[in-house]
């Protein structure tokens, strides 16, 4: 008996080894597992048909780095202002994400949630890549490179150029012009200007031209950093010609219901013979659904002058892209800006958004005709500033561009609305 129990464990201790052997040779003989690909994640603002090229370059970047993977979320523009901050405040950011050169790259610089990037700035030489003008103003914060431009978008007139043909208008250049192309398009029933505020931000453009062609820039820099009051003669004076316009009748009566691109699409349809937006508005008149030619069914004008004293001044945002202090894989991140600047993805986001290249090695003759005449815009303006909400501090600009809103609800307050606002942004400053 016990002879037999003795096979019997023999028997058992060869099968179990057999078959630690076998499962030992099924393992050595399967793949072995894959493992996962480090990833950084890219969130923007690029979505629909102002994606700038985006998934192209994503697809590229991925392409160059097999071990590695970037993975893009695109968001809609309004979501994405609420979304990031949220993601920061919680610890846990992406690597990269865009955002608007000026006042609110600096806060996040102040609050301590970017991570510089000197050290690829000197290793790439992007000082010889991007003018210091756009260097100094845009990608430079307490004396550290933050932002890497990726576009430079202008705001002007867009108009319906064949309506201003069959009322025998050319652009205006001046005050008075301007005036008389309101009264001859009014007069054919016809809105002058289309304004999409629903987000209130469209309404800026207004503000900051006017301020810029009646005070100048040096007042309004002033007065974006606080060193001045809302209720200086300067800034009554502002909102005093905007509310004339309101009051005449020259806006849509809708203009705080609808949004830009629903403003920009009435220019198309010929119901209203210009709307004062940025470059990205190209996207909407040459594609879906307008459809339109460039210098042929539409074209622009920049915004004419009011006093030839002045400086003349345009008025754009700069989008960049930033890398975060508390993400982790820093090193890829930094290769990603670097793809960034280099001349084809300036120039995919330039054809994908509606921009101008902030890069000065991409050449005059990338550009088409429409925009080299944009470009030479820009060069031949004596300043350039960020639009309102991009120069002034968060927290103020929010109140200012409540105060627009409110203008054109009630233009004929415009003193009243003044005043609550500099006691508002007055408190902002005690805080």
């Amino acid at each position: 008996m016990k002879h037999w129990c003795d096979q019997l464990l023999i028997s058992v201790a060869l099968s179990a080894i057999l078959a630690g052997c076998l499962a030992g040779c099924e393992r050595e003989q399967s793949p072995p597992e894959q493992q996962s690909i480090p990833e950084i994640s890219l969130y923007h603002y690029f979505s629909g048909e102002l994606s700038g090229g985006l998934d192209d370059m994503v697809a590229t970047v991925n392409e160059r780095h097999h071990n590695r993977r970037l993975v893009a979320h695109p968001l809609d523009h309004e979501a994405f202002k609420t979304m990031i901050h949220s993601t920061l405040d919680k610890g846990s950011p992406p690597e990269l994400f865009t955002y608007w050169a000026g006042a609110r790259t600096q806060a996040l610089v102040d609050q301590g949630q970017l991570e510089p990037i000197d050290d690829l700035w000197r290793q790439t030489g992007l000082d010889r890549r991007f003018p210091k003008s756009i260097a100094d103003a845009a990608c430079t914060y307490n004396g550290n490179k933050y932002l890497l431009p990726i576009t430079q978008h202008l705001v002007v007139f867009f108009y319906n150029k064949r309506l201003a043909e069959q009322a025998d208008l050319t652009p205006p250049t001046t005050w008075t012009e301007l005036l008389a192309w309101c009264g001859v398009m009014q007069g054919r029933g016809i809105t002058a200007f289309a304004l999409g505020a629903r987000e209130r931000w469209p309404a800026q453009f207004w503000f900051d031209y006017l301020l810029l062609r009646t005070a100048g820039p040096r007042y309004r820099a002033a007065l974006m950093a606080g060193e001045a009051l809302y209720t200086d003669p300067e800034v009554v004076n502002t909102y005093r010609i905007w509310s004339e316009l309101v009051e005449q009748g020259y806006f849509n009566a809708d203009s705080v219901s609808i949004d830009w691109a629903e403003a920009a699409e009435r220019v198309c349809r010929g119901e209203a013979a210009a709307t004062l937006m940025g470059t990205w508005a190209i996207q909407t008149f040459t594609g879906s659904p307008c459809h339109l030619e460039p210098e042929v069914d539409f074209d622009f004008f920049v915004f004419p002058v009011i006093d030839t004293t002045l400086p003349d001044s345009s008025v754009g945002p700069i989008d960049g892209i930033v890398l975060t202090r508390e993400s982790l894989n820093h090193e890829f991140a930094k290769e990603v800006i670097t793809y960034f600047s280099e001349n084809e993805p300036q120039q995919q986001m330039s054809r994908g958004s509606g921009a101008l290249a902030p890069s000065s090695d991409v050449p005059q003759d990338f550009y088409t005709p429409f925009k080299q005449r944009l470009f030479t815009a820009i060069q031949q303006s004596e300043e350039w500033v960020f639009n309102y909400d991009l120069a002034s501090s968060p927290l103020v600009a929010e109140k200012g561009m409540d105060s627009f809103i409110e203008l054109l609800a009630y233009p004929d307050q415009y003193r009243a609305i003044l005043r609550e606002l500099a006691s508002e942004t007055a408190k902002l400053s005690e805080q």
